[in-house]
């Protein structure tokens, strides 16, 4: 037993010191997507997608052609505006959405399935860094409802449309901190604890890792109904995240870290180069289950690898989500 966990262990920080060098050369490199597609045709939904890397997402679908849904629940006029004079694609328009309401997603599921027959991408992009609010209205963790709980409802919600797609691809964001997680069944939605710096970044971190894990498991569920389903992690990035992270909780730690990861940040144009290599590229026709990093395939964390735990993650999320059995995969 000894024996067993001490291998275990270094197993696993082996695969920790592969993929940290992995990361670190792959996050310099220049990981443009070498797509060509054009996205006349297509619909898009880009959550969080008039900010940030979502906003970069947003001109990049709109550029080839693409009608792209902002969804989001701030004032996005101003994005739509910038998006049509940038790229000449009047087909740009802005949805409510606030993941921190499971009241709102299922509005905003149901007004898509009003007003559009199909949808052929959707980008689960919205996120936040760090949050001093712990419950949301629905009693859910507010962290890990609006990084994953609200996707993971959302996703669910579209699948008709998404099914009518004939050839549908929905992306997943997650982050390199999903590696450092230390999610339980216990703590998948904590309600009751002290909020500081270590508790933020093992919220932020756990969220990210049920990113990755819903990717590959709605990939497994959604095959063979001709949805590709992955997902990307966005690496440094040059944007609000960290500006908003400090402003809400004024933590030493959330600036420090800051600080500390800015020689790893780059354009949210290069950091958006992932979401639209997989909700475009002619040659992913096929692709569904894999983590991408700068536009090329990046080891799952091993936890993944637990059939065990990710069904047992999947049906409590089911729950927590309030999904009835006819929602259900």
């Amino acid at each position: 037993m000894i024996c067993n966990n001490i291998l275990r262990k270094l197993s696993y920080f082996c695969h920790l010191i592969e993929f940290a060098i992995k990361w670190t050369i792959r996050n310099f490199q220049a990981g443009r997507s070498d797509s060509l597609a054009c996205l006349t045709d297509k619909t898009a939904i880009v959550t969080g997608g008039s900010r940030g890397i979502g906003y970069a997402i947003s001109v990049l679908l709109a550029s080839r052609g693409c009608r792209v849904i902002i969804a989001c629940r701030g004032n996005a006029t101003e994005a739509k505006e910038e998006i049509i004079k940038v790229t000449s694609n009047k087909n740009i328009t802005i949805a409510k959405l606030d993941l921190s309401s499971l009241k709102s997603i299922r509005e905003f599921a149901e007004n898509i399935k009003v007003t559009h027959e199909k949808i052929d991408i959707l980008i689960n992009n919205a996120g936040v860094g760090a949050l001093t609010q712990k419950v949301t209205e629905d009693g859910l963790n507010a962290t890990m409802q609006t990084n994953f709980f609200g996707s993971f409802l959302l996703t669910h919600l579209l699948l008709e449309p998404l099914k009518a797609s004939g050839k549908a691809r929905v992306v997943f964001t997650t982050s390199v901190l999903g590696e450092m997680h230390n999610l339980t069944l216990e703590n998948l939605n904590m309600t009751n604890y002290e909020m500081n710096f270590g508790t933020s970044m093992d919220l932020y971190s756990n969220s990210k890792l049920c990113n990755t894990l819903a990717g590959h498991q709605f990939s497994k569920r959604l095959r063979d109904h001709h949805i590709m389903v992955n997902t990307y992690d966005t690496g440094g990035a040059q944007t609000d995240i960290f500006k908003n992270a400090i402003n809400e909780t004024g933590n030493w730690g959330v600036r420090f870290f800051s600080f500390i990861t800015i020689p790893f940040q780059r354009d949210k144009f290069v950091a958006a180069q992932g979401a639209f290599h997989l909700a475009s590229s002619e040659k992913l026709n096929e692709e569904t289950g894999k983590l991408y990093f700068r536009c090329k395939p990046l080891l799952h964390p091993m936890i993944i690898n637990d059939e065990k735990f990710c069904d047992e993650i999947w049906k409590k999320t089911e729950e927590l989500v309030g999904l009835s059995p006819e929602e259900k995969i």
